[in-house]
């Protein structure tokens, strides 16, 4: 085949895999336009079949492993036809899959291998001591080099075809429904759904359902079966794609027919995020306080729940649910605020606060200051006695480089937190900001004093000490 390029045709070899105990693969490598640009079609050892395009030395998968059913593992026929942007796929006959692809259009053609034996640095790095006493066979396998091989693979013909005709009447057989079952477009669609091509998997699984039905209704009155597993794929596929109601549907399939199988928990899941989608809140609602027991209460349900409570002017029950999904996810900020905010709304302002200041916290931790600069209204009006929300605004001044409004924040935080009977701990980092900003305003005794303080709150923060060092090294040249 050395000089011949082919654009349209069907590639029929076969293959023998001998793995030697090794996990391995080999296939036909075609459309070579040049050595950095071509399709690779593979045969696995376990039994999977695989395609990939490289354009211009970048690979892509256009076919993860696919399972091959009822595969020996060691002697195959692969068949590949090739009609325009058309790449259909056969192993020992049965159909395994297809693709539109134009990556490359014409090229030569030539047979791989490809081997996934154990690591050689993992072999090299292993002990002497470990190596079992080798036997006179295994010696004198040394002496021959075939064994030296971790795999092998023997290409025992392969036929092209590249006569028009031909590859009209097998494009146009493989293509008709009729001549695939379902059972292989539903394998690919799997295979699609795991790449994330949701558009290709709901087609494959929707042209399964067609195949099938044709045949059912040759011996059978019934014209439809659809397994609680495919539906439950093609609910997701149409989620994924934004088609919610044709989600809605196969889900209403599952909870109709099997309610209490595996498929039907999840079913309940997947029902309510289409619902939240969909802004169908009455209806969600009614779904939720319907199906108490059969909905799994993790992050998402309570998410939903407090978004559902919430657009239905609920705030009592929104701010429970967000205070749920806060306490199961205590670094989300965000959580924090929207329980803050339906505290509020339910005119619960102490707990409002509570929340708000707990996010607050969360993002100067995050140095999330773009956040935190939307709490400092709420802090300023609801926290206007609090020594907490005092100290975060301060810290936000400080971030925006507006020392004046800063001093002034801190200096409220440290009074009302002083009045407090029993005295809450004091904040180490509002006493060490408060100090670099009397030293931005050359007041560099207090800032030392303040600095101090800030050293006998945290003494083993290494930052605060080196600061004060560093201030009374340049308070002594001063002097």
């Amino acid at each position: 085949m050395p000089g011949y390029e082919f654009e349209d045709h069907i590639i029929d070899a076969k293959i023998r895999l001998e793995t030697l105990g090794n996990y391995s693969s080999a296939g036909v490598i075609f459309h070579i336009t040049d050595e950095d640009s071509y399709y690779m079609a593979l045969v696995s050892s376990k039994g999977y079949f695989r395609l990939d395009a490289v354009k211009d030395n970048s690979p892509k998968t256009l076919i993860a492993w696919t399972e091959i059913p009822e595969f020996d593992k060691v002697n195959f026929n692969l068949k590949i036809v090739a009609c325009g942007v058309c790449l259909i796929f056969l192993v020992n006959g049965k159909w395994l899959g297809e693709i539109n692809d134009d990556t490359a259009e014409y090229g030569k053609i030539g047979f791989v291998m490809a081997s996934y034996a154990e690591d050689e640095k993992k072999a090299k790095n292993k002990k002497p001591q470990d190596e079992p006493q080798k036997t006179e066979e295994q010696e004198s396998d040394k002496q021959n080099p075939e064994n030296e091989y971790v795999c092998k693979a023997h290409l025992e013909y392969i036929f092209i075809d590249t006569r028009t005709k031909n590859i009209e009447e097998l494009f146009n057989k493989l293509t008709d429904d009729i001549n695939i079952n379902a059972e292989g477009r539903l394998r690919l669609a799997e295979t699609f759904a795991v790449m994330g091509e949701s558009a290709k998997a709901l087609d494959q699984i929707s042209r399964a359902w067609k195949r099938r039905d044709e045949v059912i209704r040759t011996v059978s009155a019934s014209s439809e079966v659809r397994t609680k597993k495919e539906l439950l794929l093609a609910a997701r596929m149409s989620f994924r794609l934004g088609e919610y109601e044709k989600a809605e549907e196969f889900i209403n399939a599952i909870l109709e027919q099997w309610p209490d199988s595996a498929e039907g928990k999840i079913a309940y899941k997947e029902k309510t995020r289409i619902l939240s989608e969909l802004n169908k809140f009455d209806e969600l609602n009614e779904f939720f306080v319907n199906n108490p027991f059969k909905i799994e209460k993790d992050l998402d349900y309570y998410t939903m729940l407090a978004r559902c409570r919430w657009e239905l002017k609920n705030y009592v029950d929104s701010a429970e649910a967000w205070d749920m999904a806060f306490a199961m996810k205590t670094d989300n900020g965000i959580y924090a605020v929207n329980a803050a905010n339906a505290h509020e709304m339910a005119g619960n302002y102490d707990a409002a606060l509570e929340r708000y200041i707990a996010a607050g916290k969360l993002f100067i931790n995050q140095d999330n200051m773009p956040e935190l600069a939307a709490l400092v209204q709420k802090l300023s009006v609801l926290g206007k006695d609090n020594w907490e929300a005092h100290a975060l605004a301060g810290k936000w001044a400080f971030s925006i480089e507006d020392y004046d409004r800063c001093a002034k924040e801190f200096e409220i935080s440290h009074k009302i937190r002083c009045a407090l009977r029993p005295r809450p701990k004091a904040d180490p980092a509002l006493y060490y900001l408060w100090g670099l900003v009397f030293y931005i305003k050359g007041k560099i005794r207090t800032a030392i004093r303040l600095i101090k303080r800030a050293v006998s709150l945290a003494p083993d923060y290494d930052l605060f000490r080196k600061k004060l060092k560093e201030l009374i090294k340049i308070s002594e040249k001063k002097k």
